[in-house]
């Protein structure tokens, strides 16, 4: 009786110091990456061959390829560019909602609606019966 629980006191420290020497390293790793962040800066490049287009070059200087934005001839936007999937875009000022005013008869008819909505509930209520069942039914 003994040897098993020295055994299984013996199993939970060394769980414990494994988890330790664990948290150990792991505090060791992060704190050789997070080190000097000028340190882990890299360029990458590839090389690449440069093709002279003058055609190109010179129908995107006149902007051939931009289309009017929403029938409004001032604004330009590439053919490509996805606003043009866009209808319309809100003004800031038009986006608070406000809730119009009710008037005594809509306040009057949605007590009543609230009313008639929770009625069985509370009957059912009173006379004890759970929830789950009435909904059940």
């Amino acid at each position: 009786m003994w040897h098993e629980a020295r055994r299984s006191e013996k199993k939970v420290h060394d769980l414990m110091d494994a988890a330790r020497k664990r948290a150990q390293r792991r505090a060791v790793y992060l704190a050789k990456r997070r080190g000097d962040p000028q340190q882990s800066i890299q360029v990458v490049g590839s090389r690449c061959r440069m093709y002279r287009d003058d055609g190109l070059y010179q129908a995107t200087q006149d902007q051939q390829g931009l289309i009017p934005w929403n029938g409004k001839q001032d604004i330009l936007i590439d053919r490509f560019d996805g606003r043009a999937l866009l209808d319309f875009i809100r003004d800031s000022s038009s986006r608070r909602f406000r809730a119009p005013e009710k008037t005594d008869e809509e306040e009057e008819l949605e007590e009543f609606v609230n009313f008639e909505r929770y009625r069985d509930l509370v009957k059912h209520r009173r006379r004890g019966c759970r929830y789950f069942f009435i909904l059940d039914r």
